[in-house]
C-alpha cells in the first residue's frame, strides 16, 4: 500500500519544475493578457524566466500583482499590532476568513513589507480541482488541508497536518497561517471552529497548555469595509434556502476569486494580537480537554472581534437592520445615503428573496462584526 503524503510545500527545486509547466498554459497566459493592465503582464512574462526560487515567485510574481490588486482596488492597506512579533520567532496566524485568496496573501504582503519571512498558508483541498491552481498555491508557500476522504483516511491526515504545522513552528521553519473555520465566514459571523483546535492538538504528547505556548498562537483580525463578494454570498444563501442539496461548483470557486481580486474593498486592515501564552494559564483550571480547547476558541474570537477595524458601513447595517439611528454618531448624512444606495443596488440584484431574507442577510454580513466587537466590549 503506498504511504499518504503528507502537507507540504514546493522547496526551490520544485517551485522552478511548477514555474515552467505552468507558464506552459496557454490558457493562463491568455487568461493573464485578458485579466492584467499591459504593464503587468508584460513584467511578469519577463520575470517568469527569473524565478529560481520560492522568495523569487513572490517578490517578482505575486508581491507584483497583489499591489496592482492594491492600487486598483483597495483605498487604504493598514496594520497594527505587528510590533507584538519577533522577526526571529515563527507563529501559528490564526484569522477570521473572508476572501479566498487575498485573506493570506495580503498578511503575506504586511509581513514582508516589514521585514518578517513570509508565512504558510493552509489550502482547501477543494481549490486545488485544476493543475494551475494547484501549481499557483503550491509555488507560493501553501499546502492541503484535505475536506474528502473516508472518515479514517481524514483522521490520518489531521495527525500529519498537525505534526506538520507544529514542527514548521517550533523547528523555527515557517510561520503558518491557517482560517479560524473551514470555508468564508459568509454572513461576517466569524467564529472559531473546536474541530479546528481539535485538528492543532492532535500530535500533543504532553499537557496542552505547554503545547499550545509553544505554537505562539496569533490571532490577527482581517477587516474589509466592502465584501466584492457580498452579493455572491447572500445569493448562494437563498440557493441553499430553495435547494438544501445545492454546492458551489468550482467555477463558481474561481468567479468568488477573481471577483475578490477585482472588486472594491475599501480599507482593509490586519490587527495581529499578542501571542497567547501566559492566558493559557487558564487550562490548569479547567476540568479536562474538551473544555480546553472551547476555551482556546473562544480566546482567539474574543482577540479577533475586539480588534475589527470598524467603518461606517458596519454602523450603517446595523442601523437598517433595526430601522434606528443608534449609531448615527459614527457616520455622516453622506455615508448614510452613499452606503444605503450601494445596499439597494444590490438588494435589487437578489433573486428568490421573496421574504426578504437575502437582503437581511446582506446587511448581517456587515453588521455582525459590530454586534461581536459590542459583545466583548462589554466583558
Amino acid at each position: 500500500m503506498q504511504e499518504e503524503k503528507g502537507p507540504h510545500i514546493f522547496n526551490d527545486e520544485e517551485a522552478r519544475a511548477a514555474i515552467q509547466e505552468l507558464f506552459g498554459f496557454q490558457s493562463l497566459i491568455q487568461g493573464m493578457k485578458a485579466f492584467l493592465p499591459e504593464h503587468l503582464y508584460q513584467l511578469i512574462m519577463t520575470e517568469k524566466d527569473r524565478v529560481h526560487s520560492v522568495r523569487d515567485f513572490q517578490e517578482k510574481i505575486a508581491r507584483p500583482l497583489l499591489k496592482v490588486i492594491e492600487k486598483e482596488s483597495i483605498t487604504q492597506l493598514t496594520a497594527s499590532g505587528i510590533d507584538h512579533l519577533k522577526q526571529e520567532e515563527q507563529y501559528l496566524f490564526i484569522s477570521n476568513h473572508r476572501d479566498i485568496i487575498l485573506d493570506s496573501a495580503y498578511l503575506n504582503i504586511v509581513l514582508f513589507e516589514r521585514g518578517f519571512q513570509t508565512s504558510q498558508i493552509a489550502i482547501g483541498d477543494n481549490l486545488m480541482r485544476h493543475r494551475i491552481s494547484e501549481l499557483i498555491f503550491h509555488i507560493n508557500k501553501s499546502f492541503v488541508v484535505k475536506r474528502t476522504g473516508s472518515p479514517m483516511e481524514l483522521y490520518r491526515y489531521s495527525m500529519m497536518l498537525s505534526n506538520y504545522i507544529w514542527t514548521q513552528i517550533t523547528q523555527k521553519i515557517d510561520s503558518v497561517w491557517i482560517a479560524q473555520r473551514e470555508g468564508r465566514a459568509k454572513d461576517g459571523n466569524d467564529r472559531t471552529q473546536v474541530g479546528l483546535i481539535k485538528m492543532l492538538s492532535l500530535s500533543c504528547k504532553d499537557d496542552l497548555k505547554s503545547y499550545f505556548k509553544s505554537m505562539k498562537i496569533t490571532p490577527v483580525a482581517i477587516s474589509y469595509e466592502f465584501d466584492p463578494c457580498d452579493l455572491l454570498k447572500a445569493q448562494e444563501f437563498l440557493n441553499k434556502r430553495a435547494n438544501p442539496d445545492y454546492k458551489k461548483t468550482f467555477e463558481e470557486d474561481v468567479q468568488h476569486m477573481l471577483l475578490g481580486l477585482k472588486g472594491n474593498k475599501g480599507a482593509v486592515h490586519f490587527h495581529f494580537s499578542e501571542p497567547f501564552d501566559a492566558e493559557l494559564d487558564v487550562f490548569d483550571t479547567l476540568p479536562n480537554a474538551k473544555k480546553q480547547l472551547e476555551t482556546l476558541a473562544e480566546m482567539i474570537d474574543e482577540r479577533i472581534h475586539r480588534h475589527y477595524k470598524l467603518q461606517p458601513i458596519n454602523y450603517i447595517a446595523q442601523d437598517m437592520l433595526t430601522g434606528s439611528n443608534t449609531y448615527s454618531n459614527y457616520y455622516s448624512a453622506e455615508d448614510r445615503e452613499r452606503i444605503g444606495t450601494y445596499f439597494e443596488q444590490r438588494f435589487r440584484l437578489l433573486t428568490q428573496d421573496d421574504e426578504g431574507l437575502g437582503k437581511e442577510y446582506l446587511l448581517k454580513m456587515y453588521a455582525n462584526p459590530l454586534i461581536n466587537q459590542l459583545a466583548v466590549s462589554a466583558w
